[in-house]
């Protein structure tokens, strides 16, 4: 499943809210992240209907929680917060992710 679906997708230079999301489909599970919205919802939507259209009709997708991220520099990326909706994901786990998609950037949890 996951050579279908990104882990990350976050642009360079974002700044705005992000989502934890978890995907199962076929008796595999996997944890991705996504941004791109002005809310936590919207984000889990989003993503709902890209993992479809991926092919993967019949996988459940569920959030996991939110928080905020921002591209503090050149080379800092913070993030921390929480979803007033979902509440917060684990912000160590979201770093990991960032870091695998941003390897040569700082990522600092708040």
């Amino acid at each position: 499943m996951s050579e279908y679906i990104p882990r990350v997708i976050v642009p360079e230079g974002y700044r705005g809210k992000i989502l934890l999301v978890l995907v199962r489909h076929a008796g595999e599970e996997i944890i991705v992240l996504r941004s791109g919205d002005l809310w936590h919802r919207e984000i889990l939507r989003n993503a709902r209907t890209e993992i479809a259209a991926s092919g993967l009709t019949d996988a459940e997708v569920e959030q996991i929680g939110g928080a905020y991220l921002t591209f503090v520099d050149s080379g800092t990326i913070e993030i921390g917060g929480t979803s007033e909706e979902f509440g917060r994901c684990d912000l160590d786990h979201a770093a990991d992710l960032i870091r695998s998609a941003w390897p040569e950037w700082n990522v600092v949890v708040r």
